[in-house]
């Protein structure tokens, strides 16, 4: 019964308590902090991007095989020792 009666007063405390109200520029300031963890997360990423290109680049750079280059005559059976010029095509003298 003594129970009772606490959990009666505690409710009529309750009920008679004013509703929370939140302070002018709340919803901006939440906003804004949105704003923020957007741009670092943003960061984060080029961050990462920026690493990962570099990383390849290096990798792509450090495996490739250092042969020397030579340099050959092309064999291009189409038009080796014909002359394709427009004076020859059109069977004109120069």
């Amino acid at each position: 019964m003594h129970d009772d009666k606490r959990l009666d007063m505690a409710l009529s405390g309750v009920g008679d308590a004013q509703t929370p109200t939140m302070p002018d520029g709340f919803m901006d300031g939440v906003w804004m902090r949105v704003g923020q963890m957007e741009e670092a997360s943003a960061a984060r990423r080029r961050l990462a991007l920026m690493g990962g290109m570099t990383v390849i680049g290096l990798g792509a750079g450090f495996g490739t095989i250092h042969a020397p280059a030579y340099a050959e005559m092309a064999d291009v059976r189409l038009v080796d020792g014909a002359d394709f010029s427009p004076a020859a095509l059109l069977n004109v003298e120069p």
